[in-house]
């Protein structure tokens, strides 16, 4: 039994480090442009807390959102700052607020909390906190 030959070996390799160079340059090409994309399209996005309310029927405390920036969000979050120092989190994964529009976020009250952050889960830098003073009704 005969091996390959020493030229027939340099190519067949030469062949598979290209074959795997071309798959990691367009699974770099790929990720880049969508990194790219979201950048873009979230360097636009902005949300404003303007106003929250405490509802004593319900003992929510409800936000009102503006999406003060120029495209529509999907999908917020929202965090709660308590005196323990404890962040809890609430998921308003299906919420949509579209461009110049606004969004009620209700959270339940508890005592001991210190402040509530609204962000958006689509484009991180779009968020407003409030703090529990600024809350009408409490």
């Amino acid at each position: 039994m005969k091996g390959i030959s020493p030229l027939v070996a340099t190519i067949m390799l030469i062949a598979f480090a290209l074959a795997v160079s071309g798959m990691l340059f367009s699974w770099v090409y790929q990720f880049t442009y969508a990194q790219r994309e979201e950048l873009q399209l979230c360097s636009s996005a902005q949300i404003s807390l303007n106003n929250a309310y405490y509802n004593p029927q319900t003992g929510n405390i409800n936000m009102v959102v503006y999406n003060t920036g120029g495209v529509p969000l999907t999908g917020f979050a929202v965090l709660i700052s308590t005196d323990k120092s404890a962040e809890t989190s609430k998921d308003f994964a299906t919420k949509e607020v579209a461009v110049n529009d606004i969004g009620l976020f209700p959270v339940k009250y508890s005592e001991g909390v210190r402040s509530i952050v609204v962000q958006s889960t689509q484009c991180r830098n779009a968020q407003d906190m409030i703090s529990i003073y600024d809350v009408e009704g409490l």
